[in-house]
């Protein structure tokens, strides 16, 4: 693993309270986990990244995702933080390219990674909203996490469709075709945001297992972000909380105005804990070889399946299908990335012990 991945991997692995919420400072986002009412481990990851360098043609991205390592398979928590840390290094080493292009490699990316930890025997769904300086958001997902759009009385939409039996072909449990680290065959779903959404809310299924109405409800009322953050993590609570509940909560506008900021070469990321600046101070490339700094030759990618389609019924524990378990093998970043790294507790973030309601 490159010394970059490992110590984003290492500051989500840290030990952390049981619930918090982060209203990220710099960005209109907010950032909560809760461990539930009848977990004993939170496998939950969710974190925002804002890539600020110009070096070598790179573009400024912020991007926003949430990963669940996989219920009842191999170290979920620790298949969750891979899928996140690796998700974000490709990102920022493949930034010469246009947003699909780096979305689909970063992913990729991910999935190689977490099967080669986890040999297919365990994995994550990753659901994340992606912005660079061309200001066409895309949405990224694999598994049953979720991105719905939202906005105070406008209608709630679901933007991407569960991996799951009972998505592909109706019935009943919730047993997914497709999640990071199952090796050969992914097709990740990858889409553009619609150009009037106002605001983006990514949660795991520990949040959307309500009924979708009530969750519906709680969207189209709220009166800002933190409150829709703070209301679906009590509802679940309230409902039983019986899986980790993690949510992600983004003013699409207003970072469309954010991206444009900044001539910093900086790496800043956040979690519902704190937050982690990363002053770039060295790039070592080969410009002649690095893929990441080319636009002309794309790196090799999974096939990019777009998508979009409204929600249907919840089911069952989920588990993996048995699909093939060969790991594809994309050419891996060059870039060795090396980072003078500050962490803090962010100033906003709100940590509880009591349960809400």
């Amino acid at each position: 693993m490159n010394s970059f991945q490992e110590k984003i991997a290492a500051w989500l692995s840290r030990a952390s309270p049981d619930r918090s919420i982060n209203q990220c400072f710099g960005i209109p986002v907010i950032l909560a986990t809760d461990i539930g009412l009848q977990r004993s481990e939170n496998q939950d990851r969710v974190a925002a990244l804002r890539i600020r360098s110009k070096a070598n043609g790179g573009r400024r991205l912020i991007a926003v995702a949430v990963a669940d390592g996989m219920g009842g398979m191999r170290d979920g928590g620790r298949c969750a933080t891979l899928a996140l840390s690796s998700f974000f290094y490709a990102l920022a080493s493949y930034r010469g390219h246009d947003l699909q292009q780096r979305a689909a490699a970063a992913i990729s990316y991910a999935n190689v990674e977490v099967f080669k930890f986890a040999n297919g025997k365990g994995g994550a769904t990753l659901s994340s909203v992606l912005l660079d300086h061309d200001l066409r958001p895309l949405v990224v997902n694999l598994g049953d996490s979720r991105v719905y759009a939202f906005g105070r009385d406008a209608k709630v939409e679901r933007l991407t469709r569960d991996d799951s039996f009972a998505e592909a072909v109706g019935g009943h449990g919730r047993e997914l075709l497709q999640f990071v680290g199952m090796g050969e065959g992914m097709r990740p779903h990858i889409q553009p945001v619609p150009a009037t959404v106002r605001n983006l809310a990514i949660t795991t299924d520990g949040i959307h297992f309500v009924e979708a109405a009530t969750l519906e409800r709680i969207l189209s009322h709220a009166n800002e972000l933190k409150s829709a953050s703070e209301r679906l993590a009590a509802l679940a609570r309230w409902c039983g909380g019986p899986d980790n509940a993690s949510s992600a909560m983004l003013d699409v506008q207003s970072l469309l105005q954010e991206i444009r900021r900044g001539e910093e070469d900086e790496i800043d990321l956040w979690d519902s804990f704190g937050y982690l600046t990363s002053i770039l101070i060295k790039d070592d490339i080969n410009r002649g070889e690095n893929r990441a700094t080319n636009p002309s030759a794309p790196p090799q990618t999974a096939a990019v399946h777009e998508e979009n389609s409204l929600s249907r019924p919840e089911g069952k524990e989920k588990t993996a299908s048995k699909k093939s378990k060969k790991s594809r093998k994309p050419v891996e970043p060059k870039e060795n990335i090396q980072l003078e790294i500050q962490i803090e507790r962010s100033p906003n973030s709100d940590e509880t012990d009591e349960d809400s309601g």
